[in-house]
């Protein structure tokens, strides 16, 4: 009985994380420009104000799984296997374009063998190019 009430609590966890890390933007400056990808010319044009931006769009879209600080380590990550990537790894987060970082948002963590990551189509434009900067500040200066 206690494994069944254990099986259906993570259950649960897993399906909050899944739908908390899969929601539409929260709308907060939300761009229906059409889709860019990110790119080497996001981070040139990085300003608090993006920064600050991208740190709204994590908060909606990510925390759950991978955590305030980024370090994969959200309310939902416990019950997850393969673990939410730690974007605060400066040497893996490094390995990657900001392009790439881009399609992992928008197309899901399967490409990079993070198979839980549910895809994000929906985030684009300025709100990916946004979110892509936040995501690879938290690397920065680790």
């Amino acid at each position: 009985m206690k494994r069944q009430v254990w099986m259906i609590g993570a259950a649960a966890g897993l399906l909050i994380a899944a739908v908390a890390c899969s929601s539409k933007s929260s709308g907060v400056g939300s761009s229906d420009a059409s889709p860019t990808a990110a790119s080497a010319k996001a981070t040139a044009a990085v300003t608090p104000a993006t920064l600050e931006h991208g740190r709204g769009l994590y908060k909606v879209n990510c925390v759950a799984c991978h955590g305030e600080s980024g370090r994969g380590d959200g309310p939902g990550a416990g019950a997850l296997k393969p673990k939410p990537r730690d974007h605060t790894d400066r040497a893996y987060m490094s390995t990657l374009t900001d392009a790439e970082i881009g399609k992992v948002i928008q197309m899901g963590g399967a490409i990079k063998g993070k198979p839980l990551m549910p895809s994000n189509p929906q985030i684009k434009g300025a709100d990916l190019d946004a979110l892509v900067a936040y995501v690879r500040s938290l690397s920065a200066g680790k």
